[in-house]
């Protein structure tokens, strides 16, 4: 954050692990105290109706919104695994305006181990174990930057570069640029603009070497079918795949796969 907290200004309150689902989904609420919301497992969208703004998160990822800020949200697809935290920060429910922060770009992995251990704290409940619950809040709330806060060039390329390993490492689950954009917490039209601006290249193009790539990589270290690779790198069918690579190789991914195992 932006300042300096005191850990012992922090009053704990509930901190909850569980499944969000269609049936349940979150509010539209408006709290008295910050929430720190955590996507474990899964996909969810957050709305924000009187900022005008929406939140694609794919996990980890997560938002910290401030007392007196409305919000709804749901999973995407049947379910999403998700903690809360909520907290008063000074004793003064009215100290912030209403709004988000968002996790560092390159920390989200970070921020969720620092969450679990939060988490089984606050089910010991012990009372000698307080300060540090205070102390462990207070760091893992240091991962967190208003929108817009880094918005220099260098920060720009930092945040592109973390979002597009994590991405790599999660090729199954990026389906479309919007979901690398929910990384940093922008819309798809923001990461395009972000990308062009910071390395002049296309930000569709950095994601189609990324699945083809690894589809390379696949072909020929194991003996996943067509259809397995193409789910794994973020295609939706083997048709697509094999149009890309065609397209972008020079080759189908069979003969591929023959060119590289030649004594196979």
């Amino acid at each position: 954050m932006a300042y300096e907290i005191a850990p012992r200004s922090l009053e704990l309150r509930d901190h909850r692990f569980g499944r969000i689902n269609r049936r349940m989904p979150i509010g539209p609420v408006r709290w008295p105290f910050h929430d720190l919301f955590w996507l474990h497992e899964g996909k969810a969208t957050i709305r924000f109706p009187e900022l005008s703004a929406r939140l694609d998160l794919v996990a980890p990822a997560g938002v910290l919104i401030r007392p007196g800020t409305l919000f709804s949200g749901a999973p995407v697809g049947a379910f999403a695994t998700a903690s809360i935290c909520h907290f008063v920060l000074g004793g003064d429910t009215s100290a912030a305006a209403p709004g988000y922060l968002l996790p560092n770009a390159d920390e989200a992995l970070h921020i969720q181990h620092l969450l679990r251990l939060c988490m089984h704290l606050a089910r010991r409940n012990r009372p000698d174990e307080l300060p540090r619950r205070q102390r462990l809040l207070a760091a893992t709330l240091d991962g967190f930057h208003a929108p817009g806060e880094t918005s220099n060039a260098a920060a720009d390329e930092d945040r592109l570069a973390s979002a597009w390993s994590q991405a790599g490492q999660n090729l199954h689950r990026m389906r479309t640029l919007s979901d690398v954009a929910a990384l940093l917490g922008v819309s798809e039209s923001a990461l395009r603009a972000m990308h062009r601006r910071a390395w002049d290249t296309s930000a569709g193009e950095r994601l189609r070497d990324l699945r083809l790539t690894r589809a390379e990589e696949l072909l020929v270290a194991t003996g996943l079918s067509l259809s397995e690779i193409a789910r794994a790198v973020g295609y939706g069918h083997a048709a697509t795949l094999s149009a890309a690579f065609r397209r972008r190789r020079g080759k189908t991914p069979g003969q591929y796969r023959r060119w590289s195992n030649p004594f196979a």
